[in-house]
């Protein structure tokens, strides 16, 4: 007893200081909790993958999406040439020595992050090379890597990701499984870089980040399993039901009230049950919705679906169609006050359609966002000159979560070179975009190399090569993709572009394209997309009316309105060893009016010039030249002033687009005289017998004289 006596007597004496080291641990262990509430790891992120409502909301730790990609590097500026350079596969950040071997760098990051998603092409320099080489990931400055694999077997998930994390499309892989650092990150290659694509969210200075190790990823073995499963299984949400049955006449609308207060659409089904012309209704039937007094969804259902030309069951983690044309999306839509959805046919015969809605309520708060999907369809458009076809502009705060990208090819052969070229805010000031790509179907996850058929179609949680045309890609084909952790946001502006490129480069070939944006903004949003109901009223257009307008095309020549054609002038002064027509220069695209100045020089200092006559007033200049593997290097001069020093090297042969801006001039003695210097050759240029290119398309003049 006195043994316990004493025990509890010091208890009771040592009481205040117990409570006090309690009260510490306490604080402590909360400190703890709310780190690891605010930490950004494995186990956030991969429930961040499958939390549905978490993407409705704008993510308050302030992370970029930014994205490395072997892209070609001639691409400096959207005012210079080079700007549409293809061969985008070989591009990387330098070469270094790690462990006594020589690496390509093909990501780098300082502070913290997390890889999202990476793209690969599963054949190396070659279609018969499917080893390539090894990927190595170096995290928080580490000398050795945390990663070190097969690139191919990494993404295409037989390594130690599996599917749907890593998984196979066509000839291509893609790794959604994310990879995060609370430091810094640096991937490599152990053989030259080849085609790739990498986006990671950078974090702002100071965020709790957990660095990626195996460990840990072995310990998540439960949660990966689970959001695995998530991933591939969609059952239906449950809420609220709102169901309808309707058959519409032309302009008739459907028209579903949701719930008032501060609610969200969790799950929508819409099934045509009969129409004359499928294909038609799935283009003129209009999907509306409109959310606290905003219309935020204007879509024809088949494009929202990625159905367009016919019912092609897919199945992906937002939206997907059934076998019996069933058609599910599972984009959460949430608003505060009121909402409605409403079905509207703009064709002349009849559609039968049946309606399901599952709401349920949303604690709308101020990071809430309204969903958004935003269509577009333009006349058909030549393949040459190549530009940027805009997805999205828009200012205001938003995150952009998906696309659907259709194509109306008019001959067998392959449609989509274009890169994706995406500003996020601060991008504008430097003018060149946070995301640039290597190739349409790059971006969507799969591969090229030859001309897809019915065979590459594909649909997997985040990416759909949902529809491809028979025979090679003739007619309609339909891509799409999502985003999760890749989703982007953008806090002030955002301008999404893909190039308008396919390997027809002619003014006389078209393309038809039609193309949905998905995404989420805070209210107050401004964008450049507004219903066009004028185009999606008319007659879905055929396979056979795009071949006609080619065929009719093809006997108009190809002139660029305004242009001072460079081979009617003749070449005022030239260096001794200067040659006009010492070969033809390769060329893919076409020139206006068919032809072009053809001069080769042979020695640094080499000179050519040609002068322009009969001109009275100050006006700007622009030319329009050759590039490709046999142009050299020139300085350019106007009147004896340096205008520009330009490259004109380029793996494919083409014209500069955008032209050669040779600023505004004055003319002497009632002329402009240009002048082209020869300054050498890039290291990858090919000489044709000792003599490098100058090709020159056509001059444009712009001055006042024809206001007056």
């Amino acid at each position: 007893m006195l043994e316990v006596f004493q025990f509890s007597t010091i208890t009771i004496f040592d009481m205040k200081n117990f409570f006090q080291i309690i009260r510490i641990g306490l604080l402590a262990i909360s400190s703890i909790s709310c780190q690891s509430k605010n930490e950004v790891n494995l186990t956030t992120l991969l429930n961040e993958m499958v939390d549905r409502e978490q993407i409705t909301r704008f993510p308050e730790s302030g992370y970029q999406c930014l994205q490395a990609s072997s892209y070609n590097r001639e691409s400096v500026s959207p005012d210079e040439p080079g700007w549409f350079a293809d061969s985008d596969g070989i591009g990387f950040i330098r070469t270094e020595e790690n462990n006594g071997q020589k690496e390509w760098v093909i990501m780098e990051d300082e502070g913290p992050g997390v890889i999202t998603k990476i793209w690969a092409v599963c054949f190396y320099y070659g279609l018969n090379d499917t080893t390539g080489a090894n990927i190595k990931f170096y995290l928080d400055g580490a000398t050795e890597p945390v990663i070190n694999t097969n690139f191919f077997q990494l993404v295409k998930g037989q390594d130690f990701v599996k599917a749907p994390f890593a998984d196979e499309s066509t000839r291509a892989g893609n790794l959604y499984f994310p990879i995060p650092y609370a430091k810094s990150c640096k991937i490599t290659m152990d053989n030259k870089s080849f085609y790739n694509i990498i986006n990671y969210r950078k974090y702002p200075e100071g965020t709790a980040v957990k660095t990626f190790t195996m460990e840990e990823f072995k310990e998540i073995e439960k949660l990966r399993t689970k959001v695995a499963s998530t991933l591939t299984s969609t059952p239906d949400a449950i809420g609220q039901d709102i169901t309808a049955t309707k058959e519409l006449k032309m302009n008739e609308s459907l028209q579903l009230e949701l719930p008032e207060g501060s609610a969200s659409i969790k799950q929508i089904e819409i099934k045509i049950d009969e129409a004359e012309d499928i294909p038609q209704a799935l283009r003129s039937t209009v999907l509306i919705g409109e959310f606290d007094g905003k219309e935020t969804v204007w879509c024809p259902l088949g494009d929202f679906f990625n159905n367009v030309g016919k019912i092609q069951p897919f199945d992906m983690w937002e939206r997907s169609v059934k076998e019996d044309g069933t058609m599910t999306c599972r984009w959460i839509m949430p608003y505060n006050e009121n909402g409605k959805i409403t079905l509207k046919n703009l064709w002349d015969g009849p559609v039968s359609l049946s309606v399901k809605i599952v709401t349920d309520n949303y604690n709308w708060d101020e990071n809430s966002m309204h969903f958004y999907a935003s269509w577009q369809m333009d006349p058909p458009t030549p393949t040459f000159p190549l530009y940027d076809w805009n997805f999205l502009s828009a200012k205001g705060k938003g995150v952009i979560v998906g696309d659907e990208w259709t194509v109306l090819n008019p001959r067998e052969g392959w449609w989509g070179e274009g890169d994706e070229k995406i500003y996020i805010d601060d991008d504008f000031d430097r003018n060149f975009p946070s995301h640039f790509g290597t190739g349409t179907e790059d971006y969507y996850g799969w591969a090229g190399g030859v001309v897809p058929t019915p065979v590459d179609e594909f649909s997997k949680p985040f990416l759909g090569n949902i529809i491809v045309a028979n025979p090679r890609s003739m007619g309609y084909n339909v891509c799409t993709r999502t985003r999760s952790l890749d989703a982007i946001p953008f806090k002030k502006r955002i301008q999404f572009d893909v190039e308008s490129s396919c390997g027809t480069r002619q003014r006389w070939h078209f393309l038809q394209y039609s193309q949905t944006t998905f995404w989420y903004a805070v209210p107050g949003v401004e964008y450049n997309r507004k219903p066009m109901p004028e185009m999606a009223s008319k007659e879905l257009p055929s396979l056979e009316g795009l071949q006609q307008k080619v065929e009719e095309a093809k006997s108009q020549q190809y002139i660029v309105d305004g242009a001072l054609e460079t081979e009617i002038l003749k070449v005022s002064n030239k260096s001794e060893l200067v040659s006009e027509d010492h070969a033809k220069i390769p060329m893919w695209g076409e020139m206006s009016s068919g032809a072009m100045k053809e001069l080769w020089f042979e020695k640094p200092g080499d000179f050519a010039q040609i002068k322009i006559t009969e001109q009275f007033e100050k006006s700007k200049l622009k030319l329009c030249a050759a590039v490709g593997r046999n142009c050299g290097q020139f300085d350019i001069f106007v009147n004896g002033h340096l205008k520009c020093s330009q490259d004109l090297f380029s793996n494919h042969g083409g014209m500069t687009n955008p032209y050669l801006n040779l600023g505004e001039n004055e003319p002497v003695d009632n002329a402009f005289t240009i002048k082209f210097v020869f300054k050498g050759s890039n290291q990858h240029s090919s000489a044709v017998q000792n003599k490098y290119a100058l090709g020159l398309d056509f001059f444009l003049i712009e001055n006042d004289f024809l206001k007056r």
